[in-house]
């Protein structure tokens, strides 16, 4: 089983790389980090995915270690992990509606709100990497891998598991590290279409989470989708993909500030 899921774990973790609350992570981190590491927090992404990896890891051994015991209580705790995941989506889109209106421009996140201040404010690139491991206790991630290392690694023990948790990393790492180098370009392009563009990119972030908040609710509450997990997944990371698109062909060609005109003298 473990073969053929290979590519489905990992659009799926692609997919959680574009989880709201990691974008909102890692524009904060990259934003911070670019004043004193312009170079590394292009990066940050990868950083943060590093850490979270850790855990997803951790989390799949166990789920292979305890194999059928675990099974029986899977759909449970992914039901639970699902709620979290829908409560937390819709903070996350009331949280970026009101930046829009405030007139902000910073992705907000419930969860980094919730870090210690040391870590919020870090200016380090490699905070990223404790910030993702934190990430990585959250149950909607816990719920997430430990369904799908049962459903794709069943029977196939430790070293199963492992497998899918390596490839849902690194879908994730991807989508993060594509993330970090996003805000990159947005934070060190110089015109004045840049609140414009960084308004578009709030806005990208909080539509993508009240559908996949919808999405989520409406399964929970017994619509069955026509479309798999896989197929959804890879229609959301391409909606991001082509925003992600857009803003790379709009800063194409950063615009140089212009010297100050010269003041005519006298005799001139």
């Amino acid at each position: 089983m473990i073969g053929p899921g290979a590519f489905t774990v990992f659009v799926l973790g692609m997919r959680h790389g574009a989880d709201p609350d990691h974008l909102a992570a890692i524009d904060n981190v990259t934003r911070n980090a670019y004043v004193k590491t312009p170079f590394l927090s292009r990066f940050v992404g990868t950083f943060f995915a590093g850490g979270h990896t850790i855990m997803i890891l951790a989390l799949s051994a166990l789920v292979g270690l305890l194999g059928t015991r675990f099974a029986a209580h899977g759909p449970l705790i992914e039901r639970i992990g699902t709620w979290v995941s829908i409560v937390v989506l819709l903070v996350i889109a009331a949280l970026n509606v009101h930046m829009l209106r405030s007139g902000g421009t910073r992705v907000a996140g419930a969860k980094t709100r919730l870090l210690p201040r040391r870590l919020r404010d870090g200016s380090s690139a490699l905070v990223a990497i404790p910030i993702g491991l934190l990430f990585g206790f959250g149950f909607e991630t816990s719920s997430q891998i430990a369904a799908y290392a049962v459903v794709f690694g069943a029977d196939a023990g430790i070293a199963g598991a492992l497998i899918v948790g390596g490839m849902f990393s690194a879908g994730m790492i991807c989508t993060d590290t594509l993330d970090s180098v996003l805000v990159h370009r947005l934070i060190s392009y110089r015109s004045d279409s840049l609140p414009g563009l960084m308004r578009i990119w709030i806005a990208s972030v909080t539509i993508l989470a009240v559908v996949v908040a919808v999405y989520e609710m409406a399964q929970v509450l017994g619509w069955h989708s026509p479309l798999n997990d896989l197929t959804v997944s890879a229609i959301l990371v391409s909606a991001l993909v082509l925003v992600f698109a857009y803003v790379f062909a709009r800063t194409r060609r950063p615009v140089v500030d212009a010297p100050p005109a010269a003041v005519a003298t006298p005799g001139e």
